[in-house]
């Protein structure tokens, strides 16, 4: 539920959200925290060149000890079908790599909660900062550390050097509430610079 207390004076105003984020959108989170990590998204790479490596090595070293006529056009044509299966490894092993990532973190959110299904979230607006309670923890975020707020497709997302904070579209009363919302982060954002 939002609460605009008042859209005039936010210099002495706060606007506050409260909400029930799930297990998945606590996963999304981390999700979106870890790949902003350089060295998160330099592992990932390392990873899927190797196995991009590995794939190619072993359909080459297969095909080519299973070929007996090893003239240069064949020894081509493994050649390029070795690039193309390393390439396939690569993609497939991306996917499932993000694929077993996201597992770890839903069972690591999991085991936080205690079994929970879903967190009560209050979230507030405040002159100086973005004040958060979930899970028994209270954080502040400045806004003069603010990044970035960003209107995606099914969410709003505000940025921080060191955070983030994700509000679903679902936990707005209405589109106005949701705009309104954005508005004003975006406007309370801007002010960090000031």
């Amino acid at each position: 539920m939002l609460q605009l207390k008042s859209l005039r004076s936010l210099e002495s105003e706060v606007v506050r959200l409260t909400y029930n984020a799930t297990v998945d959108d606590a996963v999304d989170v981390a999700w979106r925290m870890s790949n902003r990590s350089p060295a998160f998204r330099k592992q990932i790479r390392l990873n899927i060149l190797a196995a991009s490596i590995v794939g190619a090595i072993v359909v080459f070293v297969f095909f080519a000890f299973v070929e007996s006529n090893r003239t240069p056009s064949t020894l081509t044509n493994i050649l390029v079908i070795s690039i193309a299966s390393g390439l396939l490894s690569g993609w497939l092993f991306r996917r499932q790599f993000a694929k077993d990532i996201l597992k770890q973190h839903r069972k690591i959110v999991v085991d936080q909660l205690g079994g929970k299904a879903a967190l009560p979230t209050e979230m507030e607006l405040r002159p100086d900062s973005v004040w958060v309670r979930q899970a028994g923890m209270e954080m502040m975020f400045p806004w003069n550390v603010c990044t970035s707020v960003v209107d995606n497709p099914g969410d709003i997302e505000i940025n921080f050097t060191h955070g983030i904070c994700v509000v679903r579209d679902r936990d707005f009363a209405s589109a106005a509430d949701r705009q309104a919302f954005l508005e004003i982060a975006r406007r309370l954002s801007a002010k960090r610079d000031q």
